[in-house]
């Protein structure tokens, strides 16, 4: 015996033939509200998807007013969408406020010491073999080793161990120029 989406339908729930028309005949004004609320394409059909989601789920207990239950079912989607676009639109506008507010506060002495400290970077580089400072500077930019190997043109394999010797050889420089 071959059991089939149409031959199930527990607890009131759509078989796969009446979703599919129903489906068909409500997306596209399902749509619609969705997207004259939220007023974005793809945000309008990730709700519409979301209704029928729904629906699919779990189906209203009566069928005389299908459509009613797909929209309301819809525009409190879209309105859950709005207020969770306005909530994060708020906490995202507070932590740039934050953020200019911490920024804003002179500390004159340690930007001087960061100044210092970048200078004395750029000049250890400066004194180091080319390749070492290339893998330095590539690695703390973010680089993956693969990344490194390829833009460098050596092999992956050794990337780790030129890295190793790259940093060993910037803090014989560093401290010799801090003065330890």
């Amino acid at each position: 015996m071959t059991v089939t989406a149409e031959k199930i339908n527990l607890k009131g729930q759509e078989t796969s033939r009446d979703f599919e028309q129903i489906f068909k005949e409500y997306w596209s004004r399902i749509y619609e509200v969705a997207f004259r609320l939220v007023g974005d394409q793809d945000e309008a059909q990730d709700l519409a998807l979301e209704t029928f989601w729904r629906f699919h789920r779990n189906p209203p207990a009566k069928r005389d007013n299908l459509s009613g239950w797909l929209y309301r079912v819809a525009v409190n989607l879209g309105f859950n969408a709005l207020r969770d676009k306005k909530r994060r639109y708020s906490y995202e506008n507070q932590a740039g406020t934050n953020e200019i507010e911490q920024r804003s506060i002179p500390q004159p002495e340690q930007e001087v010491i960061l100044a210092e400290e970048r200078q004395a970077v750029r000049g250890v580089l400066i004194e180091m073999k080319p390749r070492s400072a290339k893998l330095l500077v590539l690695r703390y930019s973010g680089l993956t080793y693969a990344e490194i190997a390829g833009a460098l043109n050596i092999n992956p394999s050794s990337v780790g161990k030129l890295l190793a010797r790259a940093h060993d050889e910037f803090k014989v420089l560093y401290s010799q120029i801090q003065g330890g």
